[in-house]
């Protein structure tokens, strides 16, 4: 008989569990810093602890992996000025892709990584986005790396979509 009623409370959960609606990502707003390990999907990725990181962790790239960070709030024409605030390092070459909805999309930002670097520290810079190239409103962002085949050749902490004039933050 136990058997029987605790295979029925099994079935009763996953009932519930199956009739709850999908919840829609939460979104990024237009200004927040975004934590690169707050990520919604990733492939490749390796998330670490890293007390000098902004929020004690970040994730780590090879070539190959992407992560995907849903609900992201590029900010509405006008607002978007084409620049975010960067927070990373380095320890060899490749490149970094930024794509929206898809991680086979055409990035709208590349930026090469040079052939020298370290991770002793974490460095902040800002991205001109380009204005024609400059999402505007609510996307997905995947963030793509490609390259040599040198382990974690660069690592994210965070960062954050910002209205900018000139100059650029150094």
């Amino acid at each position: 008989m136990r058997r029987i009623l605790l295979t029925a409370g099994a079935a009763a959960l996953a009932v519930a569990a199956a009739a709850a609606p999908a919840s829609a990502a939460t979104v990024r707003t237009f200004g927040s810093v975004v934590e690169a390990e707050s990520y919604d999907a990733q492939h490749g990725v390796r998330t670490f602890t890293d007390p000098a990181a902004s929020a004690g962790r970040a994730v780590a790239f090879s070539p190959g992996d992407r992560l995907r960070l849903s609900a992201i709030d590029f900010g509405a024409p006008g607002q978007a000025s084409g620049y975010a605030t960067w927070r990373s390092c380095s320890t060899g070459p490749g490149t970094i892709d930024l794509r929206l909805d898809s991680p086979t999309a055409t990035p709208f930002l590349t930026f090469t990584i040079g052939t020298t670097g370290n991770c002793t520290q974490w460095y902040q810079s800002s991205l001109r986005l380009g204005l024609a190239t400059t999402p505007t409103g609510v996307h997905d962002l995947y963030i793509t790396a490609a390259g040599t085949d040198r382990c974690d050749f660069y690592r994210l902490d965070s960062f954050q979509m910002i209205k900018q004039t000139s100059p650029p933050i150094p």
